[in-house]
């Protein structure tokens, strides 16, 4: 498709950019008293299209936020433009929220788990799993819910599912990229690779995991080496920092030299900052990418501002825990 062909949508896109949240408003938020003031302050912004003052209403305001910021996108883009991508990490946590809560006799209740937006409906997901018509799933999640599904009726090693499903998700994520020809998305889902890789790693390292069962969550790319990763990881915490700064990644070791929690933002603002170098694009699809993942983690930061005010966090620690804004 012509980059040309996105001129619309970038420039809606760049409209839609005034209603996002700056610094300003997460340092204004930060200053209030209350979770029912920053609801307050959110919604007089016209976040969410949501009145509620509650702390239920928190999750649905951040909801219709994002639903809202989709639903103008892809009505804004022509067809065939490579967003749906960013659904797929969505569509994977469903498959195994809905795995989960059947295999663990929790049913009901798992609905408040599900992620949005999504490519395929949660309620066919759950409907197709317990009828065994798991043949009628889309090619996305076919192959890989069979492999999970059989995983946890011989093992009910959910970790291992939950694996299978997370490889399942980046893979399909890199094949569309591939198939695009795309550079920049090319190189978007190898560097989200790469930092999946790095993330395993570190918390395998920590949490003490055995070298072939990290090898099983690893997939390859191009942009660390998975083999220092791996032996790293075999010798421990401190051989993982060691080996970010190895592979190039000196911002990634001293970010995990102070917590995994440190590290974990530093992850999300990389694949945010990624992006933020094409927002000035005039045309083509990458502006549209950028400002999508900028709202998810807009919304990322508005969380814990919420759940930090409810749970009476100081300010100084939460503006710690902030990523990155788009805008």
């Amino acid at each position: 498709m012509k980059e040309t062909a996105y001129a619309y949508a970038v420039a809606y896109t760049r409209a839609l950019e005034n209603r996002m949240l700056q610094r300003a408003d997460l340092e204004a938020m930060l200053a209030l008293p209350s979770e029912k003031d920053a609801l307050k302050y959110l919604a007089d912004k016209g976040y969410g299209n949501s009145g509620s003052k509650t702390a239920a209403g928190a999750e649905e305001m951040m909801k219709n936020e994002l639903e809202y910021t989709w639903s103008e996108v892809q009505n804004a883009c022509p067809e065939g433009a490579p967003i749906d991508i960013l659904l797929y990490q969505n569509d994977f946590h469903n498959l195994k929220t809905i795995l989960k809560s059947i295999f663990d006799g929790s049913v009901s209740g798992y609905e408040s788990l599900l992620l949005g937006p999504y490519i395929t409906d949660p309620a066919f997901i759950y409907e197709s799993i317990t009828t065994g018509k798991t043949d009628d799933f889309p090619p996305l999640l076919r192959d890989a819910a069979k492999r999970a599904y059989d995983i946890l009726a011989s093992t009910n090693d959910g970790q291992l599912a939950e694996i299978e499903l997370d490889k399942a998700a980046f893979s399909a994520m890199a094949e569309v990229a591939a198939n695009s020809r795309e550079p920049f998305l090319i190189g978007w889902a190898d560097l989200s690779i790469a930092l999946l890789n790095m993330s395993i790693a570190l918390r395998g390292a920590k949490a003490k995991k055995s070298k072939s069962f990290l090898t099983g969550a690893m997939l390859k790319c191009k942009n660390i080496d998975n083999s220092v990763l791996l032996n790293a990881a075999e010798s421990g915490l401190t051989e993982v920092i060691a080996a970010f700064t190895q592979c190039g990644f000196e911002d990634a070791a001293k970010a995990a030299e102070e917590s995994v929690s440190e590290f974990e933002r530093w992850r999300d603002n990389k694949r945010l900052n990624y992006l933020k170098a094409a927002r000035y694009k005039a045309f083509g699809f990458e502006p549209l990418l950028g400002f999508l993942v900028g709202k998810q983690t807009e919304l990322q930061s508005v969380r814990i501002i919420l759940s930090g005010l409810r749970g009476g966090i100081d300010a100084e620690t939460l503006r710690g825990r902030l990523r990155d804004l788009y805008v």
